[in-house]
């Protein structure tokens, strides 16, 4: 932690107002760092969990979330940390744990980062058995006239793995420029549970986000999804991924898909 509370000095004088050092908290940062340090964000994805946070090293990496003065709080299913950028941590190994208020550890698992790499980290699983699932983010290189997308599958019990795809519909002519088909792009071909596709070019525009069953047979375009969600794609340099999280079911609803910036 004296590494971690070092790092919220150095960087306290930049960002007074809207970044800091929380009790029980590291820093929300979107710019780089001491080069000894890797970035992580959080997710809570184990729909019937208790509330937790997520530890390193048996010190806390996920805010309080708190609206009383010294009351901790943890966070709960489909809370994200931090919510628009990436916390640090030391880079290097160490126990990435997850525990609840009463100090139960839900999960646990050994992780390895380096430096100035980001990750996600998801609580993920059932009561029976919960687990983090740690995924390297390799973002890409930043570009203002670019948007990137790409996909995490975190669903427990999912029996199968899945196909994802992003379908942009089609745009009409206008007075400036010709028409343009809908198009198909994919995001990942059998992408199994615990595990993400890679980060793809989407062009702006209104998309749909289909998630079908591997190995089975479908339209992208026409066939009923699995799972999807609609967006429309209009600020360019942003990354984003589009999740499937909670516990199976055959008829998933809303909360089961979501999408988050990861730049």
């Amino acid at each position: 932690m004296r590494k971690i509370s070092a790092n919220c000095l150095i960087i306290a004088f930049l960002a007074l107002l809207v970044l800091g050092c929380e009790k029980n908290a590291i820093p929300e940062v979107t710019e780089p760092v001491a080069e000894d340090m890797s970035y992580v964000k959080f997710f809570f994805h184990a729909e019937d969990a208790p509330n937790a946070g997520f530890f390193f090293n048996d010190e806390k990496v996920t805010a309080e979330n708190s609206s009383g003065e010294d009351q901790e709080q943890a966070l709960d299913y489909t809370s994200v940390y931090p919510s628009n950028a990436y916390a640090v941590i030391p880079s290097g190994s160490g126990e990435l744990e997850v525990r609840t208020l009463e100090a139960q550890n839900l999960a646990s698992t050994s992780i390895t980062t380096e430096a100035q790499n980001h990750y996600s980290a998801y609580l993920v699983g059932t009561s029976e058995n919960y687990e983090i699932a740690f995924i390297k983010d390799n973002l890409p290189e930043p570009n203002h006239d670019l948007i990137y997308w790409r996909f995490v599958n975190t669903m427990a019990n999912i029996p199968f793995s899945v196909d994802v795809y992003a379908i942009r519909a089609a745009v009409p002519a206008t007075e400036n420029s010709p028409a343009e088909d809908a198009r198909v792009i994919s995001l990942g071909q059998g992408i199994p549970y615990k595990s993400s596709g890679e980060y793809t070019e989407l062009a702006p525009g209104s998309y749909t986000f289909k998630v079908f069953p591997s190995g089975t047979d479908y339209d992208p375009q026409e066939s009923e999804s699995f799972l999807e969600h609609g967006l429309t794609l209009a600020s360019l340099g942003r990354v984003y991924t589009t999740q499937i999280r909670g516990t199976y079911t055959e008829d998933p609803g809303s909360s089961h898909i979501d999408y988050w910036r990861d730049r």
